[in-house]
Formats: C-alpha cells, sequence, structure tokens
C-alpha cells in the first residue's frame, strides 16, 4: 500500500548516486530522471514506503527499505526508486539504490550514496 505523507518530498534523495569503476574512481548517475527512454527530469513522488516501519532501535545492523514512487510528467509512466540503507548501531553505513519499473520488474542496481 502506497502512504502519501505531505511531509516526504522527493529533495530527501541526493540528484546522483555513484557506481565504482574500480581503480578509476566513480562515475555519478542522475537519480531524479525518468529510467524511460524520454530521461525527463520532472518527476512527482506519488508516495512512499518504508520496510521495516517503526524506528530504529540503535543497536547492531538494521537495514531499512524505502519504496519512492514516483511518477515521470513528460511521459506520464510510474516507476520505483528502491533504496536499501544499512544502519550499524544507529549510523548509516550505505544505501543502495536500484529501479523497480511501472510493471514491477526489477531493473537492477543503479548506484550507491
Amino acid at each position: 500500500m502506497w502512504s502519501v505523507n505531505g511531509q516526504r518530498s522527493l529533495d530527501e534523495l541526493p540528484d546522483k548516486v555513484f557506481v565504482p569503476l574500480g581503480r578509476r574512481g566513480m562515475e555519478p548517475i542522475p537519480l531524479k530522471e525518468c529510467t524511460y527512454a524520454c530521461d525527463g527530469k520532472e518527476l512527482s513522488l506519488l508516495g512512499v514506503t518504508r520496510t521495516p516501519e517503526e524506528e530504529l532501535q540503535g543497536h547492531g545492523l538494521e537495514p531499512v527499505v524505502e519504496d519512492w514512487r514516483v511518477r515521470c510528467e513528460r511521459c506520464g509512466r510510474e516507476f520505483t526508486i528502491r533504496c536499501k540503507t544499512r544502519y550499524v548501531d544507529g549510523e548509516r553505513v550505505d544505501t543502495v539504490v536500484s529501479i523497480i519499473d511501472d510493471h514491477g520488474n526489477d531493473l537492477g542496481w543503479l548506484g550507491n550514496y
């Protein structure tokens, strides 16, 4: 179920994620653009879900998955930006971002932030 919370915004997500290039460094990839052929940058937030829904306990490894359901205003298609964040003792360690298309297919890993 998608819950729309008026206090959530796409501004909470970074503009870019990074893909490691081995010894050649990191390549920035734009996060807030359409995943389809139009490459539109006009995304609107439809809703955010979080698993688990309860607050972090602050000890040990705690994975959190947030699904950001968005719509491209240019082509009208919807997709999901999935952010899998790992916390250790209450501190964020990393976030892995993948894209889920409008049919529920995981298009794979996009990058990290």
